[in-house]
């Protein structure tokens, strides 16, 4: 039979697994939320196609920019969530 240990809570932020050295960051000033209307202003699906930016096939066929802003609305709400929550985020690009 496996042994169940209670999660400690440790170092200075009090978060389970924490090192002792481990120091907490001052609460994040959010920015007011931008409007998703505002990621997409003044740019047409043709200038993204000429800048070469993906999926470049979306916006040579001249498809609206609904894609841009429904990514950008969900990964605003995780950017927000992790900064009230004080969890740091890992971004990679290839």
């Amino acid at each position: 039979m496996r042994r169940r240990y209670p999660r400690r809570r440790s170092g200075a932020t009090g978060r389970p697994g924490a090192s002792p050295r481990t120091r907490s960051a001052p609460p994040p000033r959010l920015s007011p939320p931008r409007p998703p209307a505002r990621l997409t202003e003044g740019v047409t699906p043709a200038d993204l196609a000429e800048a070469d930016i993906y999926p470049t096939v979306v916006w040579e066929r001249g498809e609206p920019l609904d894609e841009v802003t429904a990514h950008y609305e969900a990964l605003a709400v995780f950017l927000r969530a992790a900064a009230r929550d004080g969890d740091g985020v890992l971004l990679w690009i290839s």
